[in-house]
């Protein structure tokens, strides 16, 4: 059985009439025959009782009419999706998400890009700033992020910077420093400090503070752990520490950010947008145009 008996048969099926049926499918009325028997013998069951008045349904045949009316939907349906795929408004994206470093602009371009491609699912998957390119490499993700003052990358990669950014103090908002306008590395030394990781690993933010105190000869508290970007803003809101962030795209109620006093250029955040060379997804390049904005 092929798709062309279920068109055949669903047209003498709606016309009841195989010269009508011949004429909708601009075909001969024998080979239209021909079609019909090959469907019936193929199956094995009479589909249609055709007589001098015309054409009637069996039993069997109002059954198949209604499976290859559905049959036939389905069809049409996949190949539309197929087409939309094509051109990136439909199918999935996968992202690989750094949370902290990702959240200071990630919400505001997956709002655009949804607005832009409302048929295309996206997935953020957690994926640590080590693991990212094995991650894009495996096809776990389709993008991924790194962070650093420059990026090299293996053969087989491509990259694009999409933002340079100074990280900001995050705080209470009654935090005794929130009310001044900037604040000093130094006057952090002794406040408790808080970094998103998991027991045992160290990851690029807590790296990113330890190094970011110790070139400037500053000794600090240790960065306290949390297990996640929505611990840590819970903590920050109830004043039971700071920490040091890209401002985020969204506010909080009980949070504040201000800028830091210290103007060296390796506070700069360089974050780039990782993804495998060659990729001829046209979802993931309308996303990478949604990124550069």
């Amino acid at each position: 059985m092929e798709l062309r008996h279920l068109r055949y048969f669903v047209a003498v099926a709606e016309a009841l009439n195989f010269r009508r049926a011949a004429e909708r499918l601009h075909v001969a009325q024998p080979a239209l025959s021909k079609q019909i028997k090959q469907l019936e013998e193929g199956i094995g069951v009479q589909l249609l009782s055709r007589n001098t008045g015309g054409v009637s349904l069996t039993d069997a045949g109002a059954v198949l009419l209604d499976e290859a009316r559905d049959i036939l939907e389905r069809v049409e349906m996949a190949a539309s999706a197929a087409a939309d795929a094509a051109i990136g408004k439909s199918g999935r994206l996968n992202v690989g998400n750094l949370g902290l470093l990702t959240a200071s602009f990630l919400p505001t371009v997956l709002s655009e890009f949804r607005a832009r491609y409302p048929q295309v699912d996206v997935n953020l998957i957690e994926v640590g700033m080590v693991d990212q390119l094995s991650a894009l490499q495996a096809g776990q993700v389709h993008v991924g992020f790194m962070v650093g003052r420059t990026v090299s990358l293996p053969v087989g990669f491509e990259w694009v910077e999409v933002l340079s950014a100074r990280p900001a103090v995050i705080m209470s908002r009654e935090h005794p420093l929130a009310s001044r306008p900037s604040i000093a590395l130094s006057e952090l030394a002794m406040e408790p400090l808080l970094t998103v990781a998991e027991p045992g690993k160290q990851t690029r933010h807590q790296q990113y503070l330890n190094e970011t105190f110790a070139v400037r000869g500053i000794r600090h508290r240790p960065p306290r752990r949390v297990s996640s970007f929505e611990s840590l803003i819970a903590m920050v809101e109830s004043g039971l520490g700071v920490s040091i962030l890209l401002p985020l795209s969204r506010g909080f109620d009980n949070v504040v950010f201000r800028p830091l006093k210290d103007k060296e250029d390796d506070l700069t955040a360089h974050l780039f947008a990782v993804w495998r060379k060659g990729t001829e997804s046209r979802i993931l390049k309308n996303f990478l145009k949604v990124l550069r904005g």
